[in-house]
């Protein structure tokens, strides 16, 4: 469900940009470069500050280079994705226990470099005598630290709430969606504390978690097994739907069965003919996917129709079909993941 990525496209962490610095005149202009660039530890003293200077043509081209400088030292090896990013802003949003301001910091801002880090400032900048210009990015090692340790330990409580939540519901849905709830956070959590690890070692070493990662990681497996899930799509006859929408319900490692079912998705599919170009075949499609619940609740529902070409028609049933498969693993599964979400929001 995941991929290696590195902590610069992390989210949960917004930009403080320092505007208005001013710019110090460097060697053609009167003087040396200044001391920031020459020796950055004599300003800014790794046991106090994390520091990177970029160079660029423009004063913009400059921030990012020292941005992208200072995100190279919390390269980490961690497993997160897009997907567990964007669930963990809408949790930690509408679960009503995170101030404006950390709402805030959950929002990602990105640069055109893609580096996203929090509480970082920029300092003066100067120009040389061929008009590069220079600056330096840092953050304050304490302060910024203090920072991810009340997130960690809020992020914490939350997850510990939520395993609680779940270990007291006999219903199975419900027990899923709270662990996946707490899953999302957990990951993200770990990236945070990785960072703090880098920033400040000693913070690090008194954070306390009341939950385990791997135990959490360890009772979402259980449970996805025993989300089972029956599949029945009409107007299929090579069960190219049905095989499409089983490798969506793969990726949430929930199990195809035919008997003793948890969850039931029922649809259809349906290709005609059309002519629209006398240069190309084309296919209407009208899909419809539904998922309930074992007592009869519908819980999701999917109903979209598009057109699709090709040189031949069976070119064009083939885009058809890669159209439905996008729509598919993108909007079928996703709203259920969101409609999983959303029993833990409310």
């Amino acid at each position: 469900m995941s991929v290696r990525i590195f902590t610069s496209v992390v989210l949960l962490l917004a930009v403080t940009l320092i505007a208005g610095c001013t710019s110090s005149p460097a060697s053609s202009r009167g003087g040396g470069m200044p001391a920031w660039y020459l020796d950055p530890g004599s300003v800014y003293p790794d046991q106090t500050y994390l520091a990177a200077v970029g160079s660029g043509g423009t004063r913009r081209a400059a921030e990012e280079q020292a941005f992208a400088s200072l995100a190279s030292i919390f390269e980490v090896d961690i497993a997160v994705d897009q997907e567990i990013q964007e669930r963990y802003q809408e949790i930690v949003s509408t679960g009503g226990s995170f101030s404006d301001e950390e709402i805030r910091f959950t929002q990602t801002t990105n640069l055109r470099a893609a580096q996203t880090l929090l509480n970082v400032q920029l300092g003066e900048a100067a120009v040389d005598s061929l008009g590069r210009v220079y600056i330096i990015a840092y953050l304050e090692r304490m302060p910024t630290g203090r920072i991810y340790q009340e997130l960690i330990e809020k992020n914490g409580r939350q997850i510990s709430s939520l395993i609680n939540r779940a270990d007291g519901n006999d219903d199975l849905i419900q027990q899923y969606a709270l662990t996946s709830a707490a899953a999302v956070i957990a990951a993200s959590n770990e990236v945070l504390i990785q960072q703090l690890r880098i920033i400040a070692p000693m913070l690090s070493q008194v954070t306390m978690l009341p939950y385990d990662y791997a135990d959490i990681q360890d009772q979402l497996v259980r449970l996805s097994g025993a989300m089972r899930t029956a599949v029945t799509i009409l107007d299929d006859p090579d069960q190219r739907v049905a095989a499409l929408v089983r490798q969506g319900l793969t990726a949430e490692r929930f199990p195809v069965t035919e008997n003793d079912a948890v969850l039931f998705i029922t649809g259809s599919l349906s290709l005609e003919p059309i002519q629209l170009n006398q240069d190309f075949e084309t296919v209407r499609w009208v899909l419809t996917l539904a998922m309930a619940s074992a007592d009869g609740r519908e819980l999701v529902r999917l109903n979209r129709q598009g057109r699709s070409s090709g040189i031949t028609e069976e070119a064009a049933i083939s885009m058809a079909y890669r159209d439905v498969d996008e729509l598919i693993q993108r909007s079928f599964i996703g709203e259920m993941r969101r409609y999983l979400d959303r029993l833990v929001t409310g």
